[in-house]
């Protein structure tokens, strides 16, 4: 089976957000994406509400972008990472339809590629309910640790029979930031408590892994464990006219950002 492979580097949140729904919308091959984000963002949930959640004056100071997702789950302060998105045609030769499952298959991708870049990995297989808007301090099914700490996280949306699943794999991790991006009195999200429940690549090996070299192994990861034909690839035509029309008219605009439950799409 044959997957596409585009990597678009660094654009703002906007741009990402755009890209990757263009890429569902058109969807007819499997594709998987590696990106990062320029300036640094904090990404919300789908059903997020911004303004109880985020520190939103230390974001303007610090000049972090804020995009709302098209896949739930919780936020995420997009700096020192790469992130990936496979999208895919639900297809039960190719991909279960069983969203547990699903998180599941890709997960045992995301551990062949941490392991090619020296960190040994394991899937945290149930869950953990958290009062925390932050996602990496909590657990979704079939999510990465590293001596019992979460390094990746993900978050999955279904539409008209296509699956999209993107994530984040932490190069490192910031923990005052996070601490002060994040409004929340529990004692869950203080620093300490980051410190004890979320780990990197660099805090494992203490070394900064770059970029490409991250990429490569995330796409070796997929394509071993799916046992695709990867074809590396660019974006259509059609996906860039979409995903700028969906930037201008959609991620970059407070009404999609600043509402309490976004509209679909």
């Amino acid at each position: 089976m044959q997957c596409r492979f585009i990597d678009t580097g660094f654009n703002d949140a906007f741009t990402n957000m755009a890209i990757d729904e263009a890429i569902l919308q058109n969807c007819r091959v499997p594709t998987l994406r590696v990106y990062s984000w320029n300036p640094k963002a904090v990404s919300i949930g789908y059903n997020q509400n911004i303004i109880k959640e985020i520190n939103l004056n230390y974001c303007k100071k610090n000049n972090i972008e804020i995009v709302r997702r098209l896949t739930g789950g919780k936020a995420v302060f997009h700096d020192l990472e790469i992130t990936y998105s496979f999208i895919v045609p639900e297809n039960k030769n190719l991909f279960p339809f069983e969203v547990n499952e699903s998180y599941k298959i890709i997960a045992k991708a995301l551990v062949i590629a941490l392991k090619k870049v020296g960190i040994n990995s394991e899937i945290k297989k149930v869950p953990e309910k958290i009062a925390t808007p932050i996602c990496f301090n909590s657990s979704n099914w079939y999510e990465l640790i590293v001596n019992n700490k979460k390094i990746s996280g993900s978050a999955q949306r279904r539409f008209n029979g296509k699956v999209l699943q993107h994530g984040s794999l932490l190069i490192d991790f910031d923990y005052n930031k996070n601490n002060s991006i994040f409004n929340s009195n529990n004692s869950f999200n203080n620093i300490n408590n980051l410190k004890n429940r979320i780990t990197s690549l660099k805090r494992e090996i203490n070394n900064i892994i770059n970029y490409n070299k991250l990429a490569e192994a995330i796409k070796l990861g997929f394509k071993d464990n799916f046992d695709f034909n990867l074809i590396d690839d660019s974006l259509t035509n059609g996906e860039i006219v979409l995903a700028k029309k969906l930037r201008e008219e959609k991620y970059s605009t407070d009404e999609w950002n600043y509402k309490l439950v976004a509209k679909t799409i």
